[in-house]
Formats: structure tokens, sequence, C-alpha cells
């Protein structure tokens, strides 16, 4: 009964054995959280913490000497067998259970950029009394912390004082003269109460956040301005037409570039008075050789509209998704050749994979290599010369083995019908197309460049359901040129906007490439932000 007794003691001396480590090591957390914002005498809490961890290391390391000596005696509590087993891991027979990653990393918010507003706070000067001694408190130090906010966007009017000049009184008894007017400053419209800044804000809002007029005039309201939509519109229209000659230095950039990706998507455009809405369509063009994206507007899809956009003069590769009108405008133009899309093959295969999973994942299988070429000679920026060696090295083959294998899947049963076979005829009669990238360094073996520059007018569409008139339609194609431009560009579109909707008011016209994003970026972004 001795030995249990001294046991059961000896328990309870452990027991507050833990209490006081738990109790230490809750002091060291909250020492260490103190050092982590403290602004005061850090030497004096290192020193503290310092004392606080030997104390715990002396407390940890004086075990009970009589605990282990009645453990050890002869009416000792028998050694439990998990007690000689190694610890889990130091054995080739131990299976580690893999330790939690998280999926995602922590959230971090990035606005170390953004500027400061400071704000002191103080105690009032009646409660800088130490409560305990009644002396005065004084400031030895400051903690800080930050919040994220919001200043709204202003609107304000814009008073021109414009001087009037003509002779003293005196002067007019002898001779009469017209005022002389001090001249206003050029305006993005001529003869319309509307800054550049609020003109650029409205097709900003429009047409890189998808919101349509009405939801506009709503936010105005809330601001304390009634504008009517009408009013909205109507400078819109001619702010947009007023920087048509830029789309036009674009589309002439991107035609005589040698290389033109182009694609189009559907947009439901409200005819005339009497008419319905009809389906008319929005072009895209870029090109890998040089800067910019272009659109333009159509009534309908036909290949017509194309050539009239780049010119029957056109040369060079024509990159597309295998639209029949491009095959046209290669037959019709001896210097123009069809490149195909690889991306659209894939998919139509990736498609076929849900009715004959086998062949279609060979299919896919096959075509993989392709891209990891133009990825590793993306990566090592690869001259065009040197991808065109590239890909007789090593897509040659690929392409080959391509070949066989839609080849040999021709040759099976019938029951490859449906997306199968629909994914086998697009390979077959793209095969010219697909193929052509083989001969110039320059040509993409894709077009979602093309792809990714339409997309945000599928999502604006949602939004605005549809073009208010033809004229409209134009205005949208001239807009989505150059917000689309500056996203390639990196260059923010609401103070492009800004600046060149009076610039080129005034810019010459031999020059009106200069306007352009890219090119303004250089010339003229610093200028605009001071």
């Amino acid at each position: 009964m001795e030995l249990h007794d001294e046991v059961a003691a000896l328990r309870g001396e452990l027991v507050v054995r833990e209490a006081r480590l738990a109790e230490l090591d809750r002091r060291i957390d909250a020492l260490i959280t103190e050092l982590k914002s403290a602004t005061l005498d850090n030497a004096k809490l290192q020193a503290r913490l310092k004392e606080l961890l030997s104390k715990r290391r002396a407390l940890e390391n004086d075990a009970p000497g009589q605990l282990m000596l009645a453990f050890h005696g002869e009416n000792a509590l028998p050694t439990p067998p998990c007690a000689n087993e190694a610890p889990d891991g130091e054995t080739a027979e131990d299976k580690l259970r893999p330790r939690h990653v998280r999926k995602n990393a922590p959230r971090t918010i990035a606005y170390a950029a953004l500027p400061r507003e400071h704000v002191q706070h103080e105690l009032p000067v009646d409660e800088r009394v130490c409560q305990i001694t009644g002396k005065p408190l004084v400031v030895i130090g400051e903690k800080t912390s930050e919040e994220l906010d919001f200043r709204p966007a202003k609107l304000v009017v814009v008073v021109h004082h414009r001087a009037l000049y003509g002779l003293s009184e005196e002067d007019q008894r002898e001779r009469k003269i017209e005022p002389v007017l001090a001249p206003l400053p050029a305006q993005p419209i001529e003869g319309a109460s509307v800054g550049a800044g609020l003109l650029a804000w409205i097709l900003v809002q429009k047409y890189c956040h998808h919101l349509p007029l009405y939801r506009q005039q709503a936010i105005f309201e809330r601001e304390g301005l009634f504008l009517p939509r009408q009013s909205m519109c109507d400078w819109y229209l001619a702010g947009a037409f007023n920087l048509a000659p830029i789309q036009q230095a674009l589309r002439r950039r991107i035609a005589t570039s040698g290389v033109v990706q182009l694609d189009d998507t559907p947009l439901k455009c409200q005819g005339s008075k009497g008419q319905t809405i009809f389906q008319a369509h929005l072009w895209t063009y870029s090109s890998p050789v040089t800067e910019g994206v272009v659109f333009d507007f159509t009534s309908n899809r036909g290949h017509e509209h194309v050539l009239d956009f780049l010119g029957s003069d056109i040369q060079g590769y024509l990159v597309g998704d295998g639209y029949a009108g491009y095959g046209t405008i290669a037959k019709k133009c001896p210097g123009v050749i069809e490149a195909g899309c690889w991306a659209h093959a894939v998919r139509y295969c990736r498609e076929a994979i849900k009715e004959s999973p086998a062949e279609g994942s060979q299919l896919v299988a096959a075509i993989g290599p392709l891209f990891a070429i133009e990825a590793e000679a993306l990566q090592q920026k690869l001259t065009p010369s040197a991808v065109h060696d590239l890909r007789q090295q090593r897509s040659r083959p690929v392409l080959k083995n391509i070949r066989e294998l839609i080849e040999a899947q021709q040759k099976l049963p019938r029951s490859l019908e449906g997306k199968m076979h629909k994914a086998l005829r697009y390979l077959v009669n793209q095969w010219d197309a697909l193929i052509a990238f083989l001969e110039d360094g320059r040509v993409p073996i894709h077009n979602n460049s093309c792809e990714r520059a339409i997309r945000p007018v599928a999502i604006g569409r949602k939004n605005w359901l549809f073009a208010g008139s033809e004229r409209g339609g134009e205005a949208a194609a001239i807009v989505y040129s150059l917000v689309e431009s500056c996203r390639r560009a990196h260059v923010d579109p609401y103070e492009y906007l800004k600046d060149v909707l009076v610039r080129v008011a005034t810019h010459p016209a031999a020059r009106v490439d200069e306007l352009t994003p890219d090119r303004w970026k250089a010339l003229f972004g610093v200028q605009a932000k001071s």
C-alpha cells in the first residue's frame, strides 16, 4: 500500500509539473507574440524570453527520481509492451502516413504598392493617468495595423473660365475690333458637355467591365447625377468613331504582318426601324508577329468581309478554325496559305472519347507531343528559323505518326460513327492546313490567342444582350480593338482612352500609328499619368 500511495503521490507531482510546463509554454507564446509587435526595448524582452526558456528546459529535465525508483521496485507496475518499441518511422516496416498538405496556398492580399493614409489615435487627456501609481502616462511607442478601404470615384463639374480680350474704353473711341477669346483645350467631342475622363470611364465600364448603359445610369444616379441613357449613347458612339483611325492603324499593321490569326463570334444586332433583331458577327484579328488586336463588325459571316477588311492584296498565312471561307480566300488570293488549328482538332478528339474511349484517347495522346515541342520552343525563346528547324526534326515524325493512326482508325468498323467519325473527318479534311505550320517558324500550331481575345465579347453580350444598331456594332468593334490591345500591352485602358480621346484630334494623321496602345505606352504613357 505504501508503494502505491507513493506512486499516486508522484503521479500527482507529475500532474503539477505538467501544469507548470503548460503555464511556461503559455507565457513563452505570449512573449513571442509581444516581441513580434512591440516597438519597446527588444533587448529586455529577449532576455526575459531566454530566462523562461531556460526554466522550461530545467523543469523538463528534472524528472522525479523517486517515481523512477518506485517503478523499478519489486512491486512496480508492469512495463507496457509499447514502451520498448521504436518510434513510428524508425523501422523499415513502419508505414508512414503522409503529412497533410493544404490544397491551396494561404491567401495573401498584395497591396504594398497602394498609397497610405495615416490616422493617429491617442488616449483622451483625462485617461493618461496610471490606474495603479496615479502618475501621468507618456507616449513610449506605438502599434500599427493596416486595413484596406475604398474611396469611390468622384463626379465633378469643371467650369472653364475663358478670358475675353479687347481694347480699353479709351482706345475703343478711336477704333472698334472684335474681342479675342482665350481658346478651350481640346475636347473629346466638340460641342458636348462630357470630359475625357467621364467618356473614358463609360467606355471602360461597358467594354471592360461589361456594364450596359442602363446599369451605368443607375450607378451615376446613386452618386447624385441623373445622366440620360441617350446622352451616354450619343457620347460613346461619337467618341468611338473619333478613335476609328487608331483601329485602322492596327488593321494595317496586322494585315501586312504575313501571319494573320482570325476568328469570329455571333452577335445579335437590332435592325433598323420595322426590322427584327438579326444575327451579325464580330471578327477578331491578331498576329504572333506584331502587337495588337483588331475587331470588325459584319452583318453576316461571308468570307467577302474578311477580304474587304484585310485587303484583296493580302499575302501570307491565315490561321483559323477550318471555316470553309478561309479556303475560298486562299483560292482567290494566290499569296494566301491557309493554316489550321490543332487546338480545335484536340477538342474534337476529346469529345470523341465519350463515345469511343480507346480510339479518342489514342489520338489525343498522339497529338500531345506537338504542343510539348511548341512549349519548349517558347520557353527557350527560339527565333522563327530555329523553330522551323526544330519542327522539321521533331514535329514532322509526330505528324507522320498521327496520320498513320488516322488511316488505321478509318479502317475500323462503322461503329466509330458519331463524334469519333466527326473528329477523323475534321483531321482528314483539314490535314493540309494543319501541317502548314511546318514551313514557317512564325506560324502557330493553334488559334488560341485569337480565341482568348474574343472571350470578353462572349461575356459582354450576356450583359448587354445585343448591339443597338449596325452603327453600335461598328463602335463596339473599335473600342474592343483598343481595350484588348491595351490588355496585351499591359496598359491601363482608362488612362489610355482618357488621353487618346483628346490627343487623336490634334495628332498628325500620318503618325496615327503612334497612338496604338503599345507605342502610346512608350511615347506618352508616363506623360499621361503625370
